[in-house]
């Protein structure tokens, strides 16, 4: 009994109008194909074959085809006759009631049903041009700062190997995970705060850099923070689609709507109770009507499955382009677009990529505290006195510099007694 309840409540979560842990699991997305990814592909050239998008389950389509929409047709045409027979038993009502329900009830029901099925729509469309135009600026913007990553750590294979993992693993989340993995990943450790933070780390670290770098450092740091709203949108995005309720009242309004019909055509009847071939035909013609247009709106509302999906190839192309420009590198080998890759060491206490050697590093489960930046002893002196600080100098005497309401920095000397 307690099995038979769990499962209930977790089909209830993963098709209720509320956001939940199972929802976020259970919407699977496909900007991309998962099997390029895979280690033993991942070093083959790009091809056009790889933007074709994968065919979705025959259930998932089968709405659209002929013959369901022939046997929606064939099957309200021999059931008419059925419904109108247990209305006019159950139903007993004069001329003038039948008037009213011609005259107010159905065309009522009419206009409700073609606004609400116009505002369904309307979201749907929009939904899924946000999503497929989010998707590519972010992936045009996330291979725009591969290149420029690259090129910023050219002579440190170890910060560009580091960097180039998280670029690979936000890859793979965007190819096939699901919507939950990616917030669980944005929670514990952002991958684009954790590029932002490699460049924050080696900005304060190395003492030179050359015009090239500098220009490198700030296109970086104006291109993260866009990544991060482009990625906010469409998740936004992601997460619009209609509620199960939403389905429902649609189903009402239909059903409203043939049952007004059907009421009527019992004035129409003959001595049996049976309504004309004119009447059969053309309910038959609005059952399959209604059915298309709810499943087609069932359909719309899964961007990444059935017959109305976004278009994948824009976004498809960039992310196949910064998979086969870290393929290209020298350690291209070392990263895994399939898996997890190699924990991160630049910004590990110990390690000092201009003074010592790396770390032997292993997988390694990742962490929030793995990615926090971290402060060398100079700073952890100077964050004491956060309004002045002193050096002493050969000569005996003490710098003091202070800081000014305007920013900048007063020093002054005296001879240490």
């Amino acid at each position: 009994l307690e099995f038979v309840r769990a499962v209930s409540q977790r089909r209830k979560d993963k098709s209720g109008d509320y956001e939940n842990k199972f929802k976020f699991l259970s919407d699977k997305r496909s900007y991309g194909n998962a099997d390029l990814l895979m280690s033993e592909v991942a070093s083959r050239e790009p091809v056009l074959d790889d933007l074709n998008q994968i065919q979705p389950d025959k259930m998932k389509v089968i709405w659209a085809s002929s013959p369901f929409r022939l046997s929606v047709f064939v099957a309200a045409f021999f059931v008419f006759p059925i419904l109108c027979q247990v209305l006019s038993t159950l139903v007993e009502i004069n001329d003038d009631e039948f008037d009213i329900i011609n005259e107010q009830f159905t065309p009522g029901v009419g206009i409700l049903y073609g606004t609400f099925v116009a505002l369904t729509l309307d979201i749907l469309y929009e939904r899924q041009g946000k999503v497929q135009e989010n998707a590519s600026i972010e992936s045009s913007l996330l291979s725009m700062v591969t290149q420029n990553v690259l090129n910023l750590f050219r002579d440190e294979p170890e910060i560009a190997r580091e960097a180039s993992q998280i670029i690979a693993d936000q890859v793979r989340i965007i190819t096939y995970r699901s919507r939950g993995s990616e917030m669980l990943s944005i929670m514990r450790a952002d991958p684009y705060a954790r590029l932002l933070s490699l460049v924050d780390h080696y900005h304060r670290d190395k003492t030179s850099f050359t015009p090239q770098q500098e220009a490198l450092i700030d296109t970086l740091r104006g291109d993260l923070p866009g990544l991060m709203d482009a990625r906010a949108r469409r998740l936004s995005d992601e997460a619009s689609s209609l509620p199960p309720t939403h389905f429902l009242v649609l189903i009402l309004l239909t059903s409203l709507s043939l049952i007004g019909f059907t009421a009527a055509t019992l004035t129409i009847t003959d001595e049996t109770g049976k309504p004309p071939l004119e009447s059969r035909m053309v309910f038959a013609g609005l059952s399959a009507v209604y059915v298309l247009f709810f499943n087609f709106c069932k359909d719309m509302n899964d961007p990444f499955d059935g017959v109305y999906q976004i278009k994948r190839s824009s976004a498809a192309s960039y992310l196949m382009q910064i998979k086969w420009l870290i393929a290209n590198q020298s350690f291209g080998k070392q990263v895994k677009f399939d898996s997890t890759g190699m924990a991160s060491v630049y910004d590990g206490d110990e390690f000092d990529p201009y003074h010592s050697n790396p770390p032997e590093t292993t997988k390694t489960e990742l962490t929030a505290s793995s990615f926090l930046p971290t402060r060398d002893k100079s700073s952890l002196e100077q964050t004491k006195s956060p309004a002045s600080d002193s050096r002493e100098d050969d000569s005996g005497s003490t710098r003091t510099a202070q800081k000014t309401a305007g920013g900048s920095r007063q020093i002054s000397m005296f001879k240490k007694k």
